[in-house]
């Protein structure tokens, strides 16, 4: 499209935002910052800080950074009323979106502004116009941020025991807000807002105008309509209907940040619906030829069309007979689209939001391609990921090379999340594996846990305990079979799972299998029972654990109350230094700082963290209290840190867990959770990489005496210390570069980089395999390993091995790693003796996933390799012993 056709389009899009709104009903502020004490609704004598060209901004011209406040004549009392909030607002060079900006409401005045309980514009961290309702809500819109003019309307509604958010932009359409929320149980807003604040990060320029505070939605513009975008989940087609007709239409726009949407089978109004003198029929206008704006065909976010009209008030109509639009939604869990049309009012350009209906049965979770079955094909398209996933893709995009949880990358939690859509789609039978499950207690047990509920104070009497030791002695002589007492335990593989919490609490931050604060931060969950670690002997906390960065701190909180109170225990990153450890909530972090050497530091892998809570029974104080700190340990009697304080602060029963990052950047996951006084449960046998610093040999042993089924593992390195066993530049493993492997370093790019380049181009015409390198099991399928046909039938490679990650998959059964085997993957240790031991060894047995441990030898490395720590005698005894006495506190 030419250039200046693009210029008059976005000159109309700017001129709709900035076109005054017609107020109708009760106004309580406007602006039009035509003066720094223009507008209504002010108090006396307050003005603007920084005004320019008629709108209020943050960076005027050669000026400072401005924060502008002003108060209001009567204060605005948002807490049992309907509250409209409308504004243009335009983040301006530099911030294009980077940096946060908007307008924020509070409880104070200027000078003592009070609570923040409302903001409206640019949240960080996100990059769409949002809102953020103070309570750890952000509302996104479907708009992404850009340096242009938009209009944001936003509607607070507080008049119920809930508080409903409702938020549109660059739409007036009443029925169609582009987001809502509702804050079940009500939010911040309580009392009335002093004051209004426009603001923006130092280093942005915010541009404010057209401000509108009412109490209906006629007073800022917004009206209802009938627009709907109906998607039709088993075709994919798309069209446009109203009921009640829609005219003067000069444009459209469907957007999907997703990339859900399929250029190629789009069928325009552009010479199909428009003027015959266009090559229309129309239906959609009679009389003026539309011009298509998303030309580029792999655009996957974005279709759009206008009429370059010379008549104001002139286009086409959208009435009850639908418009089809192709079948432009690519089938997949992705629901998305949103659609805006553009209505000519005498000149002035007005946006009319779609209420987006979806109809019919969509493709199963897994089904990749989106033809309808789960099968072979899609087995393939999963295998092409690995290596191949990255921040550059749509969400859809990555989805489609099996990204299924999201995070932009391919790895073993995903095959985890495949695998278990696989079986569901194709029957229980389509997987061999057999999913453990942990005993049910016996009835000794059972009156063990009643003799416990009745010594469950704070002072025991010693009768009581003997008469605890003779029900275990019976226990032990009635049966070999040592029985756990699992607190509380998760899985995360769905909101509301796990095991022992509060009916109808769940974490509200669950996705893809894990709990993930980058999807919601700050979540509370309560215990079924509250659990109190001083009535068990020892008492186990563990969970996997990964960091996005180690520059702030996050992790597990354990509080009194069931949505606060005193936290008492903290595990993760405590934030003192780049390591995991444990805030002891008494002034100290295990371990201490400075750091001993050879602790790991945090890094974006999944890491096993185990806590071991040993209180004192002496019932003498001062009470030494011992904590230990396992981190990817697999050895009871060898944590990786060990202290002693006296007079731990857990002397009350935890009511709840919380997950919580500080949000500067620092998101976690986790997954696998488990509180037990149970070491057996939490040393469970792991399989061990044996890595040969000199040789480069790497070897999957199980040491543990205990068979270990597997049906996948990954081999990660971020340093890049492993040898894939390819032909450098053999990009898609044919035994051959040439032009083939071009094309796909292409398609990969940037995972493939500029190196990944220069290889294939000093080897291209070259055959056959790498110098040494990893020896896959698919390669040598050794008895009980069978190779697969490419249906997943057996042990298969992922697509892309590299020196980051090696991965392999055997997707419709396992295999058993028999006790004292040792599974050698040849020379997939490229590091040498000073290289980085930076390797992280993770597999799926029995449906769940495992972070094994690494063992280092040669070129100086020494590593012991982990034994397993709990036999039955010791299961029992630990389990026999919790019930003895726990000291009386000093008051």
């Amino acid at each position: 499209m030419p250039l200046n056709r693009l210029r008059t389009f976005f000159s109309l899009f700017i001129a709709a935002s900035c076109a005054a709104t017609q107020v109708h009903g009760v106004v309580l502020v406007s602006d039009d910052f035509s003066s720094a004490t223009s507008g209504t609704g002010w108090a006396a004598g307050n003005a603007w800080e920084a005004l320019e060209n008629g709108h209020a901004t943050t960076l005027p011209t050669g000026g400072a950074h401005t924060t502008n406040f002003r108060d209001f004549a009567t204060p605005l009392d948002a807490s049992n009323a309907k509250t409209y909030i409308k504004v243009d607002y335009a983040q301006s060079v530099p911030g294009n979106g980077n940096e946060w900006g908007g307008l924020a409401f509070f409880t104070g005045t200027e000078g003592n502004a009070g609570n923040e309980t409302f903001f409206m514009g640019n949240t960080a961290p996100s990059n769409y116009f949002s809102l953020d309702l103070k309570g750890g809500q952000i509302v996104n819109s479907p708009i992404p941020i850009d340096n242009k003019s938009h209009t944001l309307i936003a509607e607070i509604d507080t008049t119920g025991a809930d508080d409903v958010y409702r938020f549109w932009v660059d739409n007036v359409n009443l029925s169609a807000p582009s987001a809502t929320y509702t804050v079940v149980g009500g939010g911040p807003i309580t009392g009335p807002w002093g004051t209004l604040r426009l603001g923006s990060q130092d280093d942005t320029t915010d541009l404010y105008d057209n401000l509108v505070i009412g109490t209906t939605a006629a007073d800022v513009g917004l009206a209802a309509s009938t627009l709907t975008l109906t998607v039709n989940r088993s075709t994919g087609a798309v069209s446009l209907n109203s009921p009640t007709a829609l005219t003067n239409v000069v444009g459209y726009e469907i957007r999907s940040n997703d990339g859900a949407l399929r250029p190629n089978q789009w069928t325009t109004v552009t010479g199909h619906y428009d003027s015959p003198g266009n090559g229309g029929n129309g239906s959609v206008d009679s009389n003026d030829p539309w011009t298509v704006l998303s030309t580029d065909p792999t655009n996957t976010t974005t279709l759009a069309e206008f009429s370059f009209s010379v008549a104001p008030g002139d286009g086409g109509t959208i009435g009850a007979a639908a418009v089809n639009l192709g079948t432009i939604w690519a089938r997949s869990p992705f629901e998305d689209l949103s659609a805006t049309v553009i209505v000519d009012q005498g000149g002035t350009q007005k946006h009319i939001g779609a209420t987006v209906v979806y109809t019919g049965t969509g493709p199963a979770f897994g089904d990749l391609n989106g033809d309808g079955n789960l099968n072979a094909a899609d087995w393939t398209l999963f295998k092409s990921g690995q290596g191949a996933v990255n921040g550059t893709l749509t969400p859809l995009a990555a989805y489609r090379k099996g990204d299924l949880n999201g995070d932009f990358s391919h790895t073993l939690q995903d095959f985890d999340l495949f695998a278990e859509a696989y079986d569901l789609v194709n029957g229980a039978g389509a997987f061999t594996a057999m999913v453990a499950s942990v005993p049910e207690p016996s009835s000794f047990v059972l009156v063990l846990a009643g003799l416990a509920a009745c010594v469950a104070s704070r002072r025991r009497k010693v009768a009581v305990v003997a008469a605890s030791l003779v029900v275990f002695a019976a226990v032990g002589a009635a049966s070999n079979e040592a029985h756990a007492v699992i607190l509380a335990s998760d899985d995360f593989s769905a909101e509301g799972s796990g095991t022992d919490w509060a009916a109808g609490d769940n974490w509200d931050n669950v996705t893809g299998g894990v709990a993930d604060t980058q999807f919601a931060n700050a979540k509370f969950r309560a215990f079924a029972t509250p659990i109190a670690p001083y009535d068990y002997n020892k008492l186990y906390v563990a969970f996997d654990f990964k960091l996005t960065s180690g520059a702030q701190w996050g992790g597990l909180a354990f509080f009194t109350g069931p949505t606060g109170g005193n936290e008492t225990l903290f595990v993760g990153d405590p934030g003192q230094y780049n390591a995991y450890g444990v805030d002891l909530k008494q002034g100290q972090v295990l371990p201490a700082n400075p750091l001993p050497a050879g602790v790991p530091a945090t890094n974006t892998a999944f890491h096993r963290l185990i806590v071991e809570l040993d209180f004192d029974n002496d019932l003498t104080a001062p009470f030494d209290d011992k904590y230990s700190f396992w981190v990817d340990g697999s050895d009871v009697n060898a944590p990786t840190y060990t202290t002693t304080i006296q007079n731990s602060p857990i002397a009350a029963p935890w009511q709840s867990l919380r997950l919580q990052s500080a949000g500067g950047g620092e998101w976690f996951q986790v997954d696998n959770l488990l509180i037990t006084d149970d070491a057996n449960l939490v040393f469970s046998p792991t399989l061990n990489l044996l890595v040969d610093k000199t040789t480069g040999n790497a070897t999957i042993r199980n040491t543990t005496g205990t068979p270990i089924p597997i049906s996948a593992y990954s081999i990660e390195s971020a340093a890049g210390m492993l040898n894939s066993g390819t032909l450098a530049g053999d990009f898609n493993q044919s035994g051959a570069v040439d032009g083939a492997d071009f094309l796909a370093w292409q398609r990969q790019y940037p995972a493939l980089g500029a190196t990944d380049l220069a290889a294939w181009k000093a080897n291209f015409g070259a055959s056959g395999p790498g110098t040494g390198g990893w020896s896959s099991l698919a390669d040598q399928h050794p008895a009980g390993f069978p190779a697969g046909n490419g249906s997943g039938n057996g042990w298969e490679e992922g697509a892309n091995p590299s020196a980051t990650e090696l991965a392999e998959y055997y997707l419709t059964g396992q295999s058993t790693v028999v006790a004292g085997a040792n599974l050698g993957l040849g020379k997939a240790y490229s590091g040498g003796a000073a290289g980085a031991q930076d390797l992280q060894f993770i597999y799926r047995s029995n449906g769940e996933l495992k972070v094994g441990t690494i063992s280092y030898t040669g070129g100086g490395a020494v590593s012991a390799v982990p034994e397993p720590g709990c036999c039955w005698l010791a299961a029992m005894g630990a389990t026999a012993i919790a019930c003895r006495v726990r000291r009386v506190r000093a008051a």
